[in-house]
């Protein structure tokens, strides 16, 4: 009996810990909302970045505290914090769907690289799915090139060969997913994405150089590449790279 009751004790402790940490989260997050629909948008920044501050992590507390930051004309600072949120929920039609409306706000108009038109189908298909959804539907071809084989071996030859045109659809559609869900994880764990918080921001030759590469500003995307002292390498989408200052950037 008391092995039992030692067993509990524990699970008892992180529920009574875990209900007083969360009643706190919820009600800022009642109260941020609350400052928001009465327009006090500097009030609801304060709550959603104590919710941030307190450990807790949701799409919906970045998405928000984005839309407070737009409504305060910070664009750097909205971006940022879509972006943060995307990375949390990527299918969110809502979260897209401001990125691309706060992006339009930008000064700067960073052309894309230029594709064929192969790359671009590519490139379409590789955007078109989160990697959730991906990943989802690679299992279902792999169930239905499983199911094929499976069928093949008591089929007539007619229906084999439909199931074996089948089976080839289903292998090239899954190795193109394997490359892009590839792709995708790469980006996640090795790539690091910033976003310019400052008005404008100069890309130096080097570190505390003196000749000024191109500048920038507010809300651009960079790809972070490393980092020296307070200062980061950074490319635009285009290639076009240079050093500027950490303290000008907010980590995605």
């Amino acid at each position: 009996m008391k092995k039992k009751l030692l067993q509990i004790i524990p699970v008892l402790i992180t529920l009574i810990l875990s209900n007083n940490f969360a009643a706190p989260v919820d009600l800022w997050f009642e109260k941020a909302n609350t400052h928001y629909e009465n327009k006090a948008y500097d009030s609801a920044v304060v709550y959603y970045e104590k919710i941030l501050e307190s450990g807790f992590r949701g799409s919906d507390v970045y998405y928000n505290l984005g839309n407070a930051y737009f409504r305060l004309n910070k664009l750097g600072l909205a971006i940022l914090h879509y972006e943060k949120a995307r990375k949390l929920a990527p299918s969110d039609p809502d979260i897209i769907t401001n990125i691309r409306f706060a992006q339009l706000n930008i000064v700067d108009r960073v052309p894309e690289p230029q594709r064929s038109f192969l790359d671009t189908i590519l490139w379409r298909l590789h955007t078109l799915f989160s990697l959730n959804t991906q990943l989802w539907i690679l299992f279902v071809c792999l169930m239905t090139l499983s199911l094929s084989f499976a069928f093949g071996l008591f089929a007539s030859h007619n229906i084999r060969l439909w199931l074996i045109y089948l089976a080839s659809i289903c292998i090239i559609f899954s190795t193109f997913l394997c490359i892009s869900i590839g792709i995708k994880i790469y980006h996640a764990e090795k790539k690091e994405f910033a976003i310019v918080l400052d008005k404008t921001v100069d890309a130096k030759n080097q570190p505390d150089g003196n000749k000024v590469l191109f500048t920038v500003h507010e809300g651009i995307k960079f790809q972070v590449g490393k980092t020296v002292d307070n200062w980061s390498f950074v490319s635009l989408p285009n290639g076009v790279s240079g050093w500027v200052k950490s303290s000008s950037l907010g980590k995605i």
